[in-house]
């Protein structure tokens, strides 16, 4: 007995685990299905883009028939006219919005979008002075908001007088347009020393380069000499001004090639993270702006379907002023006797013998029409 209880145990057990386990679906089953959904969907997608075509086709096609037919057929050429008149009409409609969008976004991206500005400027000393000057024009590429970084360039000969003359001083100034100081910077200046053996073995290496002409025995020094940021509280900066002053004690200037000025700007970082994501910028902002007119141009055209308007009717004027006052006082004495005679009728029913026969006419003339009508009652008892 003992081991027929297990055994029932035993079966019971193994059927709750089997009902536990989940049944999965057959994937023959699942890709079958998979497959007849997208055929469904295909097929759905082909006849609705198709049926346009085989209602035209079908039509020119029918046989001849009566005149109602022909009727059917010109609604249908006309439903279609109209159908491309109105994609025409949308098409058109969508297109301007693009453009508009397109030239407003690209607009205001660039607007506010400034990159940085580099510029690179010869200078020209005057030496009738006692202390060299060069003016060069900004201008136009100072804007507001940007820092301005303003190097200057000095290609000079590794001879003796420059050796001997050591350290000078360079003066850069920004000028306003009236002729006002912006800002001021000063630095000393020299050549790079080389002592006498690096020089005599750089000129025997050197000493082919150097008769060909493909090198020559300058220096090249470029160092920063002012920095200023653009305020809309300060005059603009129109002029840079760059001075030559000996040291203290001495009249010696330099000699040199060449001079330049580099002109670098570092703009906001708002308008240069702009200015790098320009083209993102642009489409984003034509997007908005074409949803935004695309919403402007829906809301005018659907506004009695958005906003409905109530049209409140006035009440419609009384009809007591279209009857003169003769016809108003002759309805009203109508209206008495009428009320009267019937008051008798009622009385002569009450009061009066089995049966009684009452007759009464009357008639009315009018300035417009003329009328008779007459009422008879008749009462049995």
């Amino acid at each position: 007995m003992a081991s027929s209880e297990n055994e029932v145990l035993i079966d019971n057990n193994t059927n709750k685990l089997v009902d536990n386990i989940p049944n999965f679906p057959s994937p023959f089953l699942f890709f079958t299905n998979l497959l007849t959904l997208q055929a469904q969907i295909f097929s759905t997608c082909l006849l609705s883009l198709a049926s346009p075509f085989f209602s035209i086709f079908s039509f020119f096609r029918r046989p001849a028939g009566h005149d109602y037919q022909k009727r059917d057929g010109s609604r249908l050429l006309g439903r279609i006219a109209a159908g491309l008149m109105a994609a025409v009409y949308v098409c058109v409609v969508l297109m301007s919005a693009l453009a508009v969008a397109v030239v407003l976004g690209v607009g205001l991206v660039r607007a506010w979008a400034e990159g940085p500005i580099y510029t690179r400027m010869g200078l020209q000393f005057d030496y009738s002075e006692a202390h060299p000057m060069a003016v060069v024009q900004l201008g136009p590429a100072a804007h507001v908001g940007h820092t301005y970084y303003i190097s200057l360039l000095l290609l000079m000969p590794e001879s003796d007088y420059n050796r001997d003359l050591g350290i000078f001083q360079v003066s850069a100034e920004l000028v306003s347009a009236q002729g006002d100081i912006i800002a001021k910077s000063s630095q000393p200046c020299m050549l790079r020393f080389r002592s006498w053996p690096i020089r005599l073995t750089r000129t025997f290496v050197m000493s082919l380069p150097l008769i060909l002409g493909i090198t020559t025995e300058t220096q090249s020094i470029t160092f920063l000499i002012l920095k200023h940021r653009e305020s809309s509280n300060h005059p603009r900066t129109e002029y840079i001004r760059i001075m030559m002053i000996p040291r203290a004690g001495t009249a010696s200037l330099p000699q040199f090639y060449d001079a330049e000025v580099f002109v670098r700007s570092q703009p906001p970082w708002t308008k240069e993270f702009v200015h790098r994501w320009k083209l993102t910028f642009c489409v984003w902002t034509t997007m908005y702006v074409f949803i935004i007119l695309l919403v402007m141009v829906l809301v005018s055209l659907l506004k009695p379907l958005i906003f409905p308007v109530m049209v409140v009717t006035p009440p419609p004027p009384p009809r007591d002023h279209l009857i003169s006052s003769d016809e108003r006082a002759s309805v009203n004495r109508w209206k008495i006797s009428n009320r009267s005679k019937r008051k008798a009728a009622a009385n002569a029913i009450l009061h009066g013998p089995a049966a009684t026969s009452i007759s009464v006419s009357h008639g009315m003339d009018f300035e417009e029409g003329s009328g008779d009508s007459s009422e008879s009652v008749c009462f049995y008892k």
